[in-house]
Order: structure tokens, then C-alpha cells, then sequence
């Protein structure tokens, strides 16, 4: 790293960039080889970085960033964060790709106006309670018909959201489990692939999956439907790649 400085301009350039989209500690890291490169990486390749908060501290922190600079919050564009009691996402209105409770989605969407048109690729955790009040929000619809990728953790599903509304929709995951004895595992996964004719991937998270899941998918025979058995893998480790 110390060496970026010597390398041709170019080449410092595509490394940094392929640095901070990999990490957000490779962003910092970087800023903190030289104060030219820090100068030039500040803000250029903050849209890049996957800011990821996962504990109140590093919220916090991350906030009180936000108020150094009012550049900051408009380049932010992939940001995972566990709960937001800062006002965190209604501040960076072009992300991309969001990872956040559900309840942190509310304010966002009950506004007259919706600043976060750029929204494409969401993923929502925390408990389905959430979704009464989603459904019921202003700009509710207006969010789900701009997602192009829908992660659901925590064993989320869709509750009261009208198919039409995800009218977009290319790529759907979520977490379920097997029902042992069962031959009909993927009925509700049929019906959402009928209900979402451009759904070009629906993926089916599991732990350890049973021989019997992969005979079900063989005879449904739909290659839009996928089952992924999860091991050790952090879901974070996982949204980064997905989103990059």
C-alpha cells in the first residue's frame, strides 16, 4: 500500500477504486497512505465504498461524519446499517443499495416527496411487523416498483405487498425452512414466479437442505428457481458481492 504513490497515475486510480469497493477499511486505509491521494479518494470514491454499521457505536460515529461534511451523505450510495436511530438513510438520498430494518424504510416512503429514486437493490431484516405500516406509506408502491433486487433476512416474507407492485422485480431471496415430508416445499415459490413473470432469479436460502429439496427442484425443472444451502458465510460478506 505504501507504494500506490510510485505506481503510474492510472494504475493507482483502478487500484484504489477496486480497493474501497471491496471494503470500507480498504477506503480508509487508503486515505491514510499520502495527503494527495487522500486529497483525490476523500469524496471521488466514497459512492463505491459498502459503508457497513452494525453496531451502535459505529453509527454514531458514522453520523457524526455525515455532519462534517453536507458533501458526504449525497455520495453514499451502498450502506448496510442494523438500526438507524440517526436519520442516516433519509440524509443519503441516492443509494443504490441499502441493507436496514424494516421499520427504517418508513420515513423514507411517508413523505410527499420521494427522494430516494435511486433505490434499486434493497435488503430488509428485523421482524414482519413493519410491514402494515410500509403498505400503508405514501410512497410504499413507489419504492417496490424501482427495486430490481429484493433480499429478505431474518425470515421475512412478503406480507400484504401486492404482486403488481414489484412490477421490476429481477431477483428475489429470503430465508425458509424445510418442511420434512412434504412434496409440495416450493408452492408459494411457484405462485410468486407466475405473479412476477420478469423474476429472472428466485432464491431459496437454507441450512443444510435435505436430498429431497434437490428432487423438488428437478422436476419443477424452472431454472429461475435456486436453493442455497448457507454455511459460515456472513450475510454482510455476502451483500457485498451481490451489490458490487
Amino acid at each position: 500500500m505504501k507504494d500506490l504513490p510510485t505506481l503510474p497515475t492510472e494504475l493507482v486510480l483502478e487500484i484504489a477504486s477496486i480497493l474501497c469497493a471491496s471494503s470500507q477499511r480498504d477506503y480508509t486505509t487508503l486515505l491514510l497512505v499520502s495527503r494527495t491521494l487522500r486529497d483525490f479518494c476523500r469524496l471521488t470514491y466514497l459512492p463505491v465504498v459498502p459503508i457497513v454499521l452494525t453496531t451502535p457505536q459505529r453509527t454514531a460515529q458514522f453520523a457524526g461524519y455525515l455532519r462534517t461534511d453536507s458533501d458526504i451523505a449525497p455520495r453514499i450510495r451502498r450502506l448496510w446499517i442494523t438500526k438507524d436511530d440517526y436519520g442516516i438513510i433519509p440524509q443519503c438520498t441516492n443509494l443504490t443499495t441499502l441493507t436496514c430494518d424494516g421499520n427504517d424504510l418508513i420515513p423514507i416512503i411517508s413523505s410527499d416527496i420521494f427522494y430516494h429514486t435511486q433505490l434499486t437493490n434493497l435488503t430488509i431484516m428485523g421482524l414482519w411487523e413493519f410491514w402494515t405500516r410500509f403498505v400503508g406509506a405514501k410512497k410504499g408502491r413507489t419504492l417496490c416498483g424501482q427495486l430490481q433486487k429484493l433480499w429478505l433476512l431474518d425470515h421475512l416474507f412478503l406480507r400484504g405487498i401486492q404482486m403488481e407492485w414489484l412490477s421490476s422485480l429481477k431477483e428475489l431471496s429470503y430465508w425458509s425452512v424445510e418442511l420434512y415430508g412434504r412434496q409440495d416445499q416450493f408452492k408459494g415459490e411457484l405462485e410468486t414466479l407466475n405473479a412476477l413473470p420478469r423474476l429472472k432469479k428466485l432464491q431459496v436460502y437454507m441450512r443444510s437442505p435435505s436430498p429431497s429439496i434437490f428432487s423438488q427442484l428437478c422436476r419443477i425443472n424452472d431454472r429461475r428457481l435456486e436453493v442455497i444451502s448457507w454455511g459460515k458465510r456472513s450475510e454482510v460478506a455476502e451483500w457485498i458481492d451481490q451489490s458490487i
